[in-house]
């Protein structure tokens, strides 16, 4: 159903104005006047050579050879092409006696009674270059039909591309994801054993939702919340009394949707370089809306065992990130991460 509308709106242009060309002479020349019924029929004696001239140039000839590429074939094509329609449509104005509607108009001498012969139309010339006219129009219109067809089949190649690229840097944050979780688990195990099976159910939730939810372009904004805090609040039963962690997420959000899964992997990295047994540290999170925009902050004390590996500014999951970011939203994303007075910052804003 799809293909047949597609054809139909592109042939509409093309009915639309063949039926304007067949309906013309009716607003245009009168009905009762012998001089102007010659040019009715003669008219629509070389509109009839002119679309076939069109469309079998346009519709044949052009897709055939001048696409192949077959230039040489394709000139030699069009030039018996063109002698054959200069021939018939000469032989077929006297076959079906169009000249004869000529004489009740005084066009013709017909003072002469011998027999008529097949004449040399006095217009061929000028018909040859009407046709030549039409052939260069036809061309010209099937170059631009193929011109908009390599764009639209490459913007479809490219959707392809850009929708498995995404779909493969967002699987990778799954592995990526559950490979965090599962060393938190088996941190608490020895140390809580209660937290850790607690840990496990948050994470058969999370598991679910990666598996269930996040398999798709778009998710809503508030289930993407949800997933980010449950995330976060696994991620705080590892903690000890030396860390600061201030999460600030909003409760009620707009009915909107965002691409699931980007903020993770800031997360994780904050966790992982933020995270200090022997000294204090601070992990601070905040996750809002503003009007048309989305912000997210996280902020994390960078310990003298982390820095040279925090200044790399991120690992797999983040690059991934980046990736994702400037695949769905170019430069209407901003996207910033810096470190100032030991402290690793980052900022995202994303439309919505």
């Amino acid at each position: 159903m799809l293909t047949i509308n597609n054809r139909l709106r592109n042939a509409l242009p093309h009915i639309i104005g063949i039926i304007f060309i067949l309906l013309l002479p009716l607003f245009v020349f009168g009905r009762t006047d012998n001089h102007l019924t010659f040019w009715v029929y003669n008219y629509y004696y070389h509109i009839f050579f002119t679309i076939l001239i069109f469309y079998g140039n346009f519709l044949y000839l052009t897709p055939r050879l001048y696409f192949r590429p077959k230039k040489v074939l394709y000139a030699l094509s069009l030039l018996t092409f063109m002698i054959f329609i200069v021939v018939i449509s000469q032989y077929g104005y006297y076959l079906f006696g169009i000249d004869k509607l000529r004489e009740p108009i005084g066009l013709i001498d017909n003072t002469n009674s011998a027999p008529k012969q097949f004449f040399i139309h006095p217009r061929l010339i000028d018909n040859f270059f009407l046709y030549l006219l039409v052939l260069g129009a036809s061309l010209g219109a099937a170059i631009i039909k193929r011109q908009n067809q390599n764009e639209k089949e490459q913007q479809e190649r490219d959707k392809a591309h850009q929708d498995t690229e995404l779909a493969f840097l967002k699987n990778q944050i799954s592995p990526h994801f559950f490979f965090n979780a599962l060393n938190n688990i088996y941190a608490l195990i020895a140390i809580d054993g209660d937290k850790a099976q607690k840990s496990v159910e948050k994470l058969s939730g999370l598991m679910r939702y990666l598996i269930y939810e996040s398999d798709i372009k778009l998710i809503e904004l508030n289930k993407e919340f949800d997933f980010t805090r449950n995330y976060i609040e696994l991620m705080r039963q590892r903690l000890n009394s030396k860390v600061s962690l201030d999460v600030d997420i909003q409760e009620n959000v707009a009915n909107v949707t965002i691409p699931p899964l980007l903020f993770i992997p800031f997360i994780e990295n904050t966790f992982k370089h933020g995270v200090s047994y022997r000294e204090k540290s601070f992990i601070k999170i905040s996750l809002k809306t503003e009007k048309d925009k989305l912000r997210f902050n996280c902020e994390n004390s960078i310990s003298q065992h982390n820095s040279k590996e925090q200044n790399k500014k991120g690992g797999l999951g983040i690059k991934n990130v980046k990736k994702r970011l400037d695949l769905m939203y170019g430069d209407k994303a901003q996207l910033k991460m810096d470190i100032q007075n030991n402290t690793f910052i980052v900022e995202l804003v994303i439309p919505i």
